[in-house]
């Protein structure tokens, strides 16, 4: 790939000033750390120098499907690219996929996700949003609904999108193909949905469109298309997909292994440190603000030795946390983590709850917002994962608090209290 650069950039020389080309190299090597692809990664630089030129920015394009009303931080990878482009000049266009998620859209499970009706999709786009804006540069980026076009088409303009692309080819795609080999249902509107997200950029008229490892297909529709239309095709520029917080599968909410963007500060900090030592790097990498250089010095000082991994884990988490909240509750977090797991202090704001009102302990924690659901606290309580402090754990279903837990603190899991008064 190396000669393959340099050979542009020779080229490029040809045709622009050394300032230029020298500034369009800088911004290529900063956009391609942490990356998975660039798809054609010089066709990108000729971008970046032709921006640069004729001081145009490039259209960067990633969208969202408002199928949930929260995010978590593996849903930002792709903004946090989103935000480089920008600090370089470039504008931040993100499509909500209102339209696909009216209709339904493939999932890689066994069946498409449900169609999701308009309310549900304008609140869980607005609730999206003001989380993509934590990461996002809000003056830069345009927000773009696909129903602003898709509401217009008729059936001649779908017609002659299908007829641009073939069966063979939209049946390749992973996802696809996975359901058909394993004998699952695989709907013929599911099969638009490729062309749907490629058409999108050529709306939009997007240089650049970020996306997960595993949406490579689905952008690589949008070149296609746009060459259709005789534009310039758009680069790929594909992400990892950030690995959980259990260290084995991907980051979901469904496998609750993730880190919410609207987590307490507290639970950030937590959910950090229970990591694997051996995900660090890829946190570093993927989910920080970290340059080439420290990423580089900090793996280094792990194998080596040097970097004691916990008090590494301590500063991955404090800089996360202060990325969200600011400096000050970073700081604060830490101290408060250090306090509580080092010198069995319980957490000054620890919720509480009287028992005067008699009930049980899980409908309490539930109610309380401690634990999500009652199936949740139902799999801890036979993980020995709740009990007091200093204490025996709980493990019956059936627990009641009452009078005779006046004074006591429970710990939920590895980060959570509750005083009983």
């Amino acid at each position: 790939m190396q000669d393959s650069i340099q050979q542009t950039l020779n080229e490029l020389r040809k045709k622009y000033d050394d300032k230029v080309v020298g500034e369009a190299h800088i911004q290529f090597e900063q956009l391609r750390f942490g990356v998975s692809e660039i798809t054609p990664d010089v066709e990108l630089l000729q971008m970046l120098a032709y921006s640069i030129h004729n001081k145009k920015p490039l259209r960067v394009k990633c969208g969202i499907d408002p199928t949930g009303s929260d995010i978590h931080l593996g849903h930002l990878v792709p903004f946090r690219k989103m935000r480089q482009f920008q600090d370089l000049g470039h504008i931040g266009v993100v499509i909500i996929g209102d339209y696909t998620a009216s209709i339904g859209d493939p999932t890689g499970l066994n069946e498409a996700r449900q169609a999701l009706d308009p309310e549900t999709i304008k609140l869980n786009a607005r609730t999206y949003m003001d989380q993509v804006y934590t990461v996002v540069d809000r003056d830069r980026t345009e927000v773009c609904f696909q129903s602003e076009w898709f509401n217009d088409v008729t059936l001649r303009d779908v017609i002659q999108w299908a007829g641009q692309t073939t069966v063979a080819k939209l049946l390749s795609h992973d996802t696809f193909m996975k359901r058909i080999e394993s004998g699952n249902t695989l709907s013929l509107h599911e099969l638009f949905y490729p062309i749907l997200q490629g058409i999108d950029s050529v709306y939009i008229k997007a240089d650049v469109e970020l996306g997960g490892s595993d949406q490579k297909f689905n952008v690589l529709m949008g070149r296609d298309y746009q060459r259709h239309r005789n534009m310039r095709p758009q680069v790929a520029v594909l992400l990892p997909i950030v690995t959980g917080t259990c260290g084995t599968k991907k980051m979901s909410k469904s496998l609750g292994n993730y880190i919410a963007i609207n987590d307490q500060p507290f639970d950030k900090f937590g959910k950090i440190m229970s990591i694997p030592d051996r995900l660090m790097g890829e946190y570093f990498q993927y989910l920080t603000d970290i340059t080439p250089a420290e990423f580089e010095q900090i793996t280094a000082g792990l194998d080596k030795g040097v970097l004691h991994p916990n008090e590494t884990k301590k500063d991955l988490a404090q800089r996360i946390v202060t990325f969200f909240h600011g400096e000050d509750v970073g700081r604060e977090m830490r101290t408060q983590f250090e306090n509580v797991f080092k010198k069995g202090e319980v957490p000054e704001d620890t919720p509480t709850y009287s028992c005067a009102s008699e009930d049980s302990l899980i409908n309490v924690l539930v109610s309380l917002g401690l634990i999500d659901s009652k199936k949740e606290v139902r799999r801890l309580l036979q993980q020995n994962a709740i009990g007091f402090v200093d204490g025996d754990k709980i493990t019956d279903e059936s627990f009641v608090i009452n009078s005779s837990s006046a004074g006591k603190v429970i710990k939920i899991g590895k980060r959570k209290f509750l005083r009983i008064e």
